[in-house]
């Protein structure tokens, strides 16, 4: 059988014309097209070089192509992973500072690791760097919002920049997470403390204690109550020791164990403590300030005693304590106008304590630079009038140091002495 198709339609045959009309458009248009090529010849010169332009254009963007085709693919980030491991060995070993370089490569490529954030901020914590802390802290709660622990440091990172409302606010979130979290009722309790609030912080404290009697975060909490409030030392001593066998790491337990160990007079095993902290941590701002004073003021080495500062200003030149007691000692050491220069950078670094500017007017006025003296007299002395309690011993100072330069003054209405008990604070600041 045979398929059936449509016939296929065939063109029929056409009559050829003897004269056809396509020729005559071929006698027109040749002549037209010759005198344009002989005009393009004659104007070769200017036509040439932007076709010349042209094709290196067309061949530029080839090789601009080509070359994008056969790029090398970029290389991958580092992965974190390397970094994260050799800071939790430093941080094992007391490392402090080294974890801290390891943790800070590694936290932009684990942005989710609320464990490495909040490492990352508790070593900037204790190395006393608490404007970052905070920033860290911020990113460790966007790490992981629902952690606890995450609010936790960042409770210890607010109470270290002095916002101790926010650092309570942020403990009391920490335990609406979890009711059992040691850390932030110890965190809470540094925050009371520093408040102005110590039998709340005692209470923490011992409600940390109790929660988990090995917690070092606990005795440590419960051992600055007893250092900076009750001032039993002995006690102190004792919660600061079952802190570090707890947790023999952390070198701020360690300062602050040498600190209550100077209250108490033992003075070469204070000197043991901050140089094994050293050993570990050689740029350490707290140890090197505490061994600084104890060889300046216990020791009576001077000489020792500016080795260690300096060593403190040069690895934070914004060192607020190493930067004062330097200049203290450089006085010992009958150089006053290194003194007085210590003491302006501090002026100069925004200082907002009226002490200081009883201390840089008063050696400039020592080595007769009453030029430069007087200003910061008379702003310190300003600023201590509108203290809440004034001190009469420096209102009298910033007096008898105007007078020297033949300053004029307005007397204080009334003052008011200081009355609180002479006490090293454990963060190495310099008392008046």
């Amino acid at each position: 059988m045979y398929l059936r198709t449509p016939k296929r339609y065939q063109v029929g045959h056409k009559r050829r014309h003897l004269f056809s009309t396509r020729w005559i458009w071929l006698w027109i248009v040749t002549p037209i097209i010759a005198l344009g090529g002989w005009m393009v010849y004659q104007q070769r010169d200017q036509f040439g070089p932007p076709v010349r332009q042209a094709i290196s254009d067309v061949f530029d963007n080839a090789r601009g192509g080509i070359a994008t085709i056969t790029a090398p693919t970029p290389l991958p980030t580092v992965n974190p992973a390397d970094h994260i491991v050799r800071g939790d060995n430093a941080w094992t070993q007391g490392a402090i500072e080294q974890a801290l370089t390891e943790y800070k490569s590694a936290v932009s490529g684990a942005p989710n690791d609320e464990r490495v954030h909040s490492r990352y901020t508790y070593g900037l914590i204790i190395e006393g760097d608490y404007a970052d802390a905070l920033t860290a802290a911020e990113d460790t709660v966007t790490a992981n919002p629902f952690s606890a622990d995450a609010w936790a440091i960042r409770s210890l990172a607010l109470e270290r920049n002095g916002k101790y409302p926010d650092a309570i606010a942020s403990g009391l979130q920490a335990l609406s997470l979890d009711p059992k979290n040691v850390d932030a009722l110890a965190f809470m309790s540094q925050a009371y403390l520093d408040a102005g609030q110590p039998a709340t912080a005692e209470e923490k404290a011992n409600q940390a204690v109790a929660a988990d009697p090995n917690n070092a975060e606990a005795h440590f909490a419960l051992g600055l109550f007893n250092y900076s409030s009750s001032y039993d030392f002995q006690t102190a001593l004792s919660e600061f020791q079952t802190a570090q066998q707890l947790a023999p790491n952390l070198p701020h337990i360690a300062i602050d164990l040498a600190w209550t160990n100077f209250q108490l007079q033992n003075y070469d095993v204070m000197l043991d403590e901050l140089q094994q902290v050293l050993t570990n941590n050689p740029n350490n701002l707290d140890a090197l300030y505490a061994i600084g004073r104890v060889q300046y003021q216990i020791e009576g080495d001077p000489n020792k005693a500016e080795d260690y500062l300096t060593r403190c200003t040069e690895a934070d030149p914004k060192s607020h304590d190493c930067l004062s007691y330097l200049a203290l000692v450089k006085i010992g050491l009958g150089n006053p106008q290194d003194a007085a220069a210590l003491y302006q950078r501090i002026i100069d670094l925004g200082t907002t304590d009226p002490l200081d500017y009883l201390h840089a007017g008063r050696t400039y006025a020592t080595i007769n630079d009453c030029k430069s003296a007087v200003p910061l007299l008379r702003t310190g002395y300003q600023m201590e009038q509108k203290q809440t309690e004034p001190n009469g011993d420096r209102l009298s100072a910033f007096q008898e140091y105007m007078s020297q330069c033949n300053a004029a003054f307005a007397p204080a209405v009334s003052t008011q002495e200081a009355g609180a008990p002479l006490l090293i604070p454990l963060d190495g600041s310099s008392s008046p």
